[in-house]
């Protein structure tokens, strides 16, 4: 899960499943996704999310942020989903 970073994804290839869970809430949202049917999944601060091949074949993502990656800051924190 990230603190202030929000991402953008994009399933050009596959099929996926985006898991997301609220820090606070525990809130679950699953959402699946398949390359042949393009759409944009968004995430926001405070949600922790994962991304697994839900297909046989390779899956393929193209991945937005809104800040660049910083090693010495890095915004960017485990969870298990």
């Amino acid at each position: 899960y990230h603190h202030t970073k929000t991402e953008k994804f994009l399933v050009v290839k596959g099929q996926a499943l985006f898991r997301f869970r609220h820090l606070i809430s525990g809130e679950l949202v699953e959402f699946e996704v398949d390359g042949k049917n393009p759409q944009v999944v968004d995430t926001i601060p405070g949600w922790s999310h994962d991304v697994t091949n839900m297909g046989t074949e390779e899956l393929v993502v193209m991945l937005w942020a809104n800040e660049v990656f910083d090693p010495i800051e890095p915004d960017t924190i485990q969870s298990l989903i």
